[in-house]
């Protein structure tokens, strides 16, 4: 572990730009990627949803407000009133901010002055834990049921809709001209055609006890990594979804996987992050923090992740020699 900041309670990814992390705890921080040094905090910024971070501005909600802060010092640039709390990130591009949040409306603001663009109303008002994602010039949006639509990002205009069983999904992975989604009630995972909707395939991990998958994949070549509350970790067939193998693990796995070096990241809820090889799921070491693991980012050969303890950790991705984990 090279440094651990108390946070408060942690429930999204953290974001690494330039030399620092933001996380969103109580409220937002800036944190030195280097040494753990505070750089700034915004109380009122930051809830349950991770930011955002393009050239120098932070993207985030707050419980009743969207921010666009300045990345060096946390001074507002603009905000925005919300009715509703929002639990995912941002989709930033093209001077473009898309974000959702318990209400029924994607909606889309200028990146510069926060002024609104458009706003298309899209699923039901209620808990949303499926972000929109940017890909490839589309803006992609998963509702309650599992509809998914693609979006003109400009203008918001549907290019396609398909309907699968993905009820309460978490943010679907974009990646090489496919669009992939975990069923967020179920154990189903479904592969389609990003440009067209086209459905590619329809698969479960092939084991008897598999439960609901409610992560975001990760891809690395073409294996897909899933994780379950079933305790495990599922690597499957990009191409097909077969299952290749899967790693046990000691509480439900919520926390989606992160890909770097040939190895997957990944959090459990008895406390551990894990980090397994991408090849074939063995164990390259895990370690104990103090609580419920979310999702982890890598950066420059380092580990961030946040817990339900409080803390932001900053863990080296390769261990020294000779160095023990638990």
């Amino acid at each position: 572990m090279r440094w651990r900041v108390h946070v408060g309670s942690v429930y999204s990814a953290p974001c690494v730009a330039e030399g620092t992390v933001y996380v969103a705890g109580n409220g937002l921080w800036a944190i030195d990627t280097a040494d753990g040094t505070v750089r700034w905090t915004r109380p009122d910024a930051g809830f349950m949803s991770a930011p955002a971070v393009v050239d120098d501005t932070v993207y985030v909600a707050g419980q009743d407000r969207f921010f666009a802060l300045d990345a060096a010092d946390g001074r507002t640039r603009w905000r925005r009133r919300m009715d509703w709390w929002s639990y995912t990130p941002p989709a930033v591009g093209g001077g473009l901010v898309h974000f959702v949040n318990g209400s029924r409306y994607l909606r889309t603001l200028d990146a510069a002055s926060g002024r609104r663009r458009w706003r298309r109303k899209y699923r039901r008002a209620g808990w949303n834990h499926s972000a929109p994602v940017l890909a490839d010039g589309t803006l992609y949006a998963v509702d309650e049921r599992g509809t998914i639509r693609a979006f003109d990002p400009a203008t918001g205009r549907i290019r396609w809709q398909q309907s699968t069983f993905a009820l309460e999904s978490r943010t679907p992975l974009v990646h090489d001209g496919s669009l992939y989604l975990a069923d967020g009630l179920g154990h189903d995972v479904f592969a389609l055609d990003a440009a067209t909707g086209e459905h590619r395939w329809q698969a479960w991990p092939d084991v008897q006890s598999v439960s609901s998958i409610a992560t975001t994949p990760a891809i690395h070549g073409n294996t897909l990594y899933v994780g379950s509350q079933d305790h495990r970790l599922y690597a499957l067939d990009a191409t097909t979804g077969k299952t290749r193998w899967h790693v046990v693990t000691g509480g439900c796995v919520g926390s989606s996987p992160a890909v770097a070096d040939e190895t997957v990241y990944f959090g459990s809820d008895d406390g551990h992050l894990w980090a397994v090889r991408a090849e074939n799921g063995r164990v390259r070491w895990k370690v104990q923090t103090g609580g419920r693991v979310e999702s982890p980012v890598v950066a420059d050969g380092v580990v961030y992740v946040g817990t339900r303890d409080g803390y932001l950790y900053a863990i080296d991705a390769v261990p020294a020699p000779g160095a023990v984990s638990s």
